[in-house]
């Protein structure tokens, strides 16, 4: 289990300015019941900001599921699919409406990143919408962080301790190739080269010519 650092103030909590979370409530009917699925764990400032939507959250955190954490490299894609169905086991039927990876895509691997996707497949609908947050490259440097939500416009982050699991970027052209049926529709350079994406179903293949902040 990922543990919180023991330190206090700016140290430990920050917020995370967001152009691109927003965008995740536009053009959402907001007098029905919204489904989220959030892949970190329930903090208590995400528990609080949905409180002023009906809405139902499904907390899936795999960041120290073990094979995730330890990914074996005989493991099949068939291997890997059902591991990630055990873990994530949601309800037959679910339908997600909007999805927080935070920064989980970073810590997958191309095979582990395929079988996950093709696990959420059957719960991703036209119009579901996601929020993620990635780096370019290895020489930018991944915040070890708990993510969260502040606001509308901010995230909230908290430092981790211990040993970073390996971290594998994925270029804007890998996720585009990896996201399968669903892609980035807006991306945004952070000032700390980090990278925050705003996601949308795709099936279709639709053409998006502004898709860069």
């Amino acid at each position: 289990m990922r543990q919180l650092a023991q330190v206090s103030g700016d140290e430990l909590q920050a917020t995370l300015p967001s152009n691109l979370f927003p965008m995740l409530f536009e053009r959402l009917r907001l007098d029905e019941r919204l489904v989220v699925l959030d892949m970190g764990p329930a903090t208590a400032s995400t528990v609080q900001f949905f409180n002023q939507f009906k809405c139902r959250l499904y907390f899936v955190d795999l960041y120290s599921a073990d094979f995730v954490l330890n990914p074996k490299e005989d493991a099949s894609h068939e291997e890997l699919v059902a591991q990630f169905q055990r873990a994530i086991n949601l309800p037959a039927g679910t339908k997600i409406d909007i999805c927080l990876f935070w920064d989980f895509f970073t810590y997958l691997d191309g095979p582990a990143f395929k079988a996950f996707i093709e696990t959420i497949e059957p719960y991703i609908v036209s119009g579901t919408r996601a929020h993620s947050l990635g780096i370019l490259n290895a020489r930018n440097g991944l915040p070890y962080c708990e993510y969260g939500i502040h606001g509308m416009d901010r995230l909230r982050q908290t430092a981790l301790v211990g040993d970073q699991p390996p971290i594998y970027p994925h270029s804007q052209r890998d996720l585009n190739i990896l996201l399968g049926y669903f892609e980035v529709d807006k991306s945004r350079l952070m000032p700390d080269g980090r990278v925050e994406y705003f996601l949308r179903e795709n099936r279709h293949q639709k053409a998006n010519p502004n898709a860069y902040f």
